[in-house]
């Protein structure tokens, strides 16, 4: 498999219709693009020169793995991001800001850092928060090698409209700063009702692109889908009045998507253009 290069992968990205001075906000998966020589580095460096001084790389570092026996804890400095190695090394570089969110921070990089990660509130999707920012702000949405399902902005239609399957829950969490001082860090957290059968993101996906709302193209090997944050919520507020069960999993299986392959995965689904070309090296766990 040939290596992708820093300037290979900047192409696609231009040619999907990223431009210098946007803020994109990325779900991927690394290894949905294969073999990538310098790994995650060369990923976000692709970006960082697409984007530009004026331009702002977002991505989800979402932590779920706190002990729940206790109170949990939450170290904004060292807690590692569970969403891939993409997300991770955006994370660690220098000059990035993170969001104070117990499960669902997000790291920022670049000219709007500050401005977005600065204060998200107890609910991750509220208007106190990173995810309504982005709308704000007009930022697009890359879904890199993973389909629609992990398009978490699409919560914040849901909580709008207050989906009648979903309760809100409190989570009495605490958060540590470098020095070692703790402050009580208050999370709601809406979760589904019991018997809900699961989110089906791509039935609005799909609405996007069949509007032509959304870029598709390939990086590499993965899937890519940029649409930007405003027309998704949009379209969603005035889809989901005509079907209350708009993201909610109503047949055997996903929306199909026109573009690519989905693998069968649960929870870490990927979307490539071919289910053979997923990276499969000696270090696969980097490459998530």
């Amino acid at each position: 498999m040939k290596p992708l290069t820093r300037e290979e992968i900047a192409a696609t990205l231009q040619k999907l219709g990223l431009q210098s001075g946007q803020i994109v906000f990325v779900h991927s998966s690394l290894s949905s693009i294969g073999y990538v020589e310098g790994g995650a580095d060369t990923v976000v460096d692709a970006f960082l020169s697409v984007l530009g001084s004026a331009g702002t790389l977002v991505v989800p570092t979402f932590t779920f793995s706190h002990d729940r026996g206790s109170t949990p804890v939450f170290e904004p400095d060292k807690a590692p991001s569970e969403m891939g190695r993409i997300t991770e090394v955006t994370r660690t570089r220098p000059g990035a800001r993170r969001s104070c969110h117990l499960l669902h921070s997000v790291a920022a990089l670049g000219a709007h850092a500050e401005e977005i990660t600065a204060v998200h509130g107890p609910s991750a999707w509220a208007a106190d928060g990173p995810f309504w920012k982005l709308y704000e702000l007009d930022t697009h949405i890359l879904m890199l090698g993973v389909p629609y399902l992990r398009c978490t902005f699409f919560h914040v239609v849901e909580q709008l409209v207050q989906v009648r399957y979903r309760r809100w829950s409190e989570v009495n969490a605490r958060v540590r700063d470098p020095n070692g001082r703790e402050q009580p860090l208050l999370t709601l957290v809406y979760s589904p009702k019991p018997g809900f059968q699961g989110n089906d993101f791509n039935k609005l996906g799909r609405l996007l692109e069949d509007r032509g709302l959304a870029q598709v193209g390939g990086v590499g090997n993965a899937v890519a889908r940029l649409f930007r944050a405003r027309d998704a919520l949009e379209v969603g507020l005035a889809e989901y009045r005509k079907d209350p069960f708009l993201f909610v999993m109503t047949e055997d299986s996903y929306t199909p998507l026109r573009d690519g392959v989905l693998t069968a995965e649960l929870h870490n689904e990927k979307s490539v253009l071919s289910a053979a070309q997923i990276y499969r090296g000696e270090q696969e766990r980097k490459y998530r």
